[in-house]
């Protein structure tokens, strides 16, 4: 029996690497690198992994959400499931259905609640993602803070954090998690608000064997600050900022502000907000297709939920207390939602795209929205859970995008 001439086809590594990068982080971990062995050593590289999520970021669509829920297991073991959850644009723009939505369990995490108060109905609480990896903690373990890439399982649990007050588990701390565009490190920053300063400390990923203080930033209340973003080398919350050395004095006038943090550097500024924010308001800072937003919540005419979104233009030079360095990007008037809300009780914006915007309305759920017709499309339990935006990717804390050379 004669044999069969098998031809066979050379594609060039870059016409592969181009291809590859194209394809969503989860196909490429669990399917393509079994593909073949130069796959395989392709998509391990630090290279690849940065021009994979560089790819992802640019191509997202405005209207495609991607996050993650971080919940605790529900045993006692003290594990966390990790899955995803993803709403892509339906064919019906006016006739959007809860059902659009789909969630995939990715891994589970045991054994990495470790503080001695553990309590399994303590919430989970996001801070942000960078790069694939999310962040996050639990006030039952309030000095370690937990980084992980769902898709790759590296997961890590920082030292704890002897620098943060102790005592009441309900006092005032924001955390950050950004990127050093320079050295390619991770860092983790962490303020304190049990005092009348704040106490910045950090954490430099695979660096720092334990946190270093950073210089105290006076005259700020964080005490509402429900949201992180990273952008670019900076770290942004939305922030109160006092006028007068009484922080927390009644009749203390307050400015609103963003209260910015350079990873690079390891220093704070501060903007002040040109737009004009009503009295009785929930604010927040959210990321938008790689833009800075700022979201007002308030009370509408006959119960109704106003949502504005405020997009800063794209440029790093922008002076952001400008008002030119800002615009409307739309209001969602969700009816009959208003009175159903205490703006004082854990209410604030999530996610932001041109399709959804997601909403925390309570300890229990969040609300997802229609942006056209304010519509509450669902409900999602965020019970001993956290939502986090995030897109997926190959990312090491090792990696470094240069080395090894793909020639």
């Amino acid at each position: 029996m004669e044999n069969k001439k098998q031809d066979i086809i050379y594609v060039p590594k870059e016409i592969v690497i181009e291809i590859l990068r194209r394809v969503p982080g989860h196909d490429l971990a669990e399917k393509l690198k079994m593909v073949c062995m130069q796959w395989r050593s392709i998509i391990h590289t630090g290279s690849f992994a940065y021009l994979h999520v560089e790819q992802r970021i640019k191509s997202s669509s405005f209207s495609q959400l991607e996050a993650v829920i971080v919940a605790f297991d529900g045993n006692e073991n003290r594990s966390i499931t990790v899955s995803s959850l993803e709403w892509h644009n339906s064919y019906n723009q006016n006739d959007h259905q809860f059902e659009d939505w789909k969630t995939k369990h990715l891994c589970t995490a045991k054994d990495v609640l470790l503080g001695q108060n553990f309590n399994p109905w303590m919430n989970m609480t996001c801070v942000n993602s960078v790069n694939g990896f999310v962040c996050f903690w639990s006030f039952s373990d309030k000095t370690r803070f937990h980084v992980f890439n769902p898709v790759t399982k590296e997961y890590l649990i920082t030292a704890p954090n002897t620098y943060l007050g102790v005592g009441n588990m309900n006092l005032a701390t924001i955390v950050g998690f950004g990127f050093c565009p320079l050295s390619y490190e991770y860092k983790v920053v962490v303020l304190d608000g049990n005092s009348e300063v704040i106490k910045p400390s950090i954490l430099t990923i695979g660096t720092d064997h334990s946190w270093r203080a950073l210089k105290v930033i006076s005259r700020h209340n964080i005490s509402d600050v429900v949201t992180t973003v990273y952008l670019k080398g900076i770290l942004y919350w939305y922030a109160n900022t006092c006028t007068s050395a009484i922080v927390h004095s009644f009749h203390t006038r307050m400015t609103k502000t963003l209260l910015c943090f350079d990873v690079t550097k390891e220093e704070f500024d501060m903007i002040v907000v040109p737009i004009e924010i009503p009295e009785y308001s929930v604010t927040n800072v959210v990321e938008k297709g790689e833009k800075l937003c700022l979201v007002t919540l308030s009370c509408g005419p006959i119960c109704s939920l106003l949502i504005n979104v405020y997009v800063a233009h794209n440029n790093i030079d922008d002076d952001l207390s400008n008002l030119n360095s800002w615009k409307k990007e739309f209001t969602v008037t969700a009816p009959s939602i208003a009175y159903k809300l205490d703006l004082d009780d854990n209410v604030y914006t999530i996610i932001v795209t041109d399709e959804i915007v997601v909403i925390q309305l309570s300890d229990r759920d969040s609300g997802f929205f229609h942006v056209a017709t304010g519509k509450l499309l669902g409900l999602f339990s965020t019970t001993c859970a956290t939502l986090i935006p995030y897109k997926s990717s190959l990312v090491a804390f090792c990696h470094r995008p240069l080395l090894p050379s793909f020639s």
